[in-house]
């Protein structure tokens, strides 16, 4: 990459927002802005969410620790057994870790719940779904991802 294809600042509003649907009530409008800025060790993206959905379903990264900044909106975090109402201005933390550190980013408001969610990268990103019963292991690479999906630990086993 040259220094001619980093973009240094970045406008939100200027971000062409992709839809992601995950299953019913897990979407968001969103777009990845690091690796415009030269980014790669680090990654962030800005999020959209529409009233009582969640981006992502309950999860946890076992290699990757996240910061969520609210923008705009209310919603309610869940971590682990613990659920937070959350508001403009609140900082959240997912440290990486096992199913006990799960979190999930619930709009709970009347309008879009906006934020941008900011995470350390690794070449391989290891993510459980303890609601699910999976871990999904993605190893990123030039021009996409190699994944696969297991039994998480204890679960779905004989």
């Amino acid at each position: 990459m040259t220094e001619k294809t980093i973009e240094p600042v970045i406008a939100l509003a200027d971000l062409p927002l992709n839809r992601h649907d995950r299953g019913p009530g897990i979407g968001a409008h969103g777009a990845n802005f690091s690796r415009a800025m030269g980014l790669t060790m680090l990654g962030a993206s800005y999020f959209e969410v529409q009233p009582g959905e969640s981006a992502f379903p309950f999860h946890v990264h076992y290699l990757e620790d996240e910061i969520i900044v609210i923008l705009e909106g209310e919603g309610t975090y869940r971590f682990g057994e613990a659920a937070d109402k959350v508001t403009v201005g609140d900082v959240l933390g997912a440290p990486a870790g096992r199913a006990e550190l799960a979190h999930q980013l619930t709009n709970t408001g009347p309008g879009p719940l906006k934020y941008i969610c900011v995470a350390n990268q690794t070449d391989t990103n290891v993510v459980e779904l303890p609601e699910h019963g999976v871990v999904r292991v993605h190893h990123r690479k030039a021009g996409g991802y190699d994944s696969i999906e297991l039994n998480a630990p204890g679960k779905g086993q004989a």
